[in-house]
């Protein structure tokens, strides 16, 4: 059977209060991150420092230093200087208190030198200003590749406290 009349019969399921909402849902439907992931993993609230520098060939902007406010195998958040567009690929080197000695207790193998940081490949979520005057800038980052023996190093850090 057809419709006879041809009235437009869908209803709207919200209305936005203001176009900035529709925005912010279409960048969460885009991103396809739930950020949860990264503030509600347990004590994920650790502050630890980060060099953070865009991925690539090129080296022109160099490393610059941030600190974590949530820290997980899924992703971080951090507030850095710099801004970061959505998409963007990092390089992170993740500085954790007694990394090697962590690390030592998962692997058969020893080193001359102790490392005090590992790297971790993330992509650039969201970012956003920080303060009145925009000049420091909170990142949400997803982690795309974390070496395995380093995800439970992070993990065995967040866990011990």
């Amino acid at each position: 059977m057809t419709n006879s009349n041809n009235a437009d019969t869908t209803i709207p399921l919200a209305s936005p209060a203001s176009p900035g909402e529709v925005i912010a849902e279409a960048e969460v439907v885009n991103t396809g991150f739930d950020e949860d992931l990264i503030k509600k993993y347990p004590r994920s609230n650790r502050k630890v420092v980060v060099d953070v520098k865009p991925y690539g060939l090129i080296d022109d902007d160099g490393e610059s230093k941030a600190q974590t406010l949530h820290i997980s195998p899924h992703g971080l958040e951090f507030q850095g200087t710099q801004d970061y567009a959505q998409g963007t690929l990092l390089k992170i080197h993740i500085a954790l208190p007694d990394y090697w000695n962590r690390k030592q207790r998962l692997v058969d193998y020893r080193r001359v030198d102790t490392p005090g940081k590992f790297k971790v490949l993330a992509k650039v979520v969201r970012t956003a200003d920080l303060g009145k005057r925009g000049k420091k800038k909170l990142v949400v980052a997803q982690v795309v590749n974390m070496d395995e023996v380093d995800e439970q190093v992070l993990k065995s850090y967040l866990q011990d406290g």
